[in-house]
């Protein structure tokens, strides 16, 4: 079963959310989307490995983008999944054209229409996320699994080629099961019981971190360079305004009663993790300190202090930020 499910990283939601709020004229907006592009082409690569990974069964743990840290480092596993007698690691790659592992070199070159670049050996970083592991698990007195790791290319019409030694390393995603059941063959015996199993299943996520960005400081931007406002989900203009209870487009003339949400989702994640009334006022273009309170009361956001002093708090942020 998933332990911790297929789900877009806050550095994606916080580089969707900066790309809306971007005027189409700022000299960053496209850096801004293509780097956009790239990470969500990763995730929908490892999205698409989900088809296959519910064949595996419901006893095994799968972890999608588990972060733990190591010594004074930190190392990320796009799958981890922990079986009684085995634990594997899956680094996905969503590349397209022809892939060259060179193992001369430890690199990896992708070629498009002629054009080759290069890329870091995925082969050799998921070796060094396997040894990583391995020392993660002797750190926090668990059990020593024997760790195996592997290389899966989503799109299914890439050309892999390289050393014939690649390609116990190295499948396309419609293997994934098949190379699945010989690991199973292999490890026939379980190394642990169920119960430990579920104890260290407990401890992996319980040591997941959060690889959070500041993502104004990342592209040398200022709070006035993005845009306030709540916006509309029918026109996507940021003009909507609060009149009883609602919220009125003065474009298009959609209405509704909980834009202020997305507009707040996006707050914490360009802004700050917290919110106090003024705040809220001010990027929703609110002008009633009452109306902002209840706005934020029947959120059930979880908040600290009274009166002016009360600051409220993204939920979402679970796990330990590093």
């Amino acid at each position: 079963m998933f332990y911790k499910e297929p789900l877009k990283n806050i550095k994606l939601c916080k580089t969707e959310s900066l790309l809306n709020r971007l005027s189409d004229q700022h000299r960053i907006k496209p850096k801004v989307a293509e780097d956009g592009k790239k990470m969500l082409a990763g995730f929908k690569g490892e999205k698409s490995l989900t088809y296959y990974l519910n064949f595996i069964p419901d006893d095994c743990f799968i972890f999608h983008d588990l972060r733990l840290q190591n010594g004074h480092t930190y190392f990320q596993m796009d799958y981890l999944v922990l079986t009684s007698s085995f634990a594997l690691i899956i680094e996905c790659k969503n590349f397209y054209g022809e892939l060259h592992f060179d193992t001369s070199f430890n690199q990896m070159i992708r070629t498009v229409n002629d054009q080759s670049e290069a890329f870091v050996d995925p082969i050799s970083q998921v070796k060094r996320q396997r040894h990583q592991l391995f020392h993660f698990f002797k750190k926090h007195n668990l059990p020593l699994l024997p760790i195996e790791s592997l290389v899966v290319i989503s799109n299914s019409s890439t050309i892999i080629k390289g050393d014939p030694s690649i390609k116990n390393s190295v499948i396309h995603s419609h293997h994934l099961l098949e190379r699945w059941k010989s690991l199973v063959s292999y490890y026939k015996k379980p190394a642990i019981d169920k119960k430990m199993l579920q104890k260290t299943g407990k401890i992996l996520f319980k040591n997941h971190c959060i690889d959070d960005i500041d993502i104004l400081s990342k592209y040398s931007l200022e709070l006035s360079d993005i845009i306030s406002g709540v916006q509309c989900p029918s026109c996507l203009c940021f003009a909507m305004f609060r009149k009883q209870r609602r919220w009125i487009c003065p474009h298009c003339g959609a209405s509704d009663q909980i834009s202020h949400v997305q507009a707040l989702n996006d707050y914490f994640l360009l802004i700050k993790p917290t919110i106090k009334n003024k705040e809220f006022r001010e990027f929703m273009h609110v002008s009633s300190i009452d109306a902002a309170s209840k706005m934020l009361i029947r959120l059930n956001l979880p908040f600290s202090g009274i009166n002016k002093g009360r600051v409220y708090y993204n939920p979402e942020y679970k796990g330990k930020l590093k």
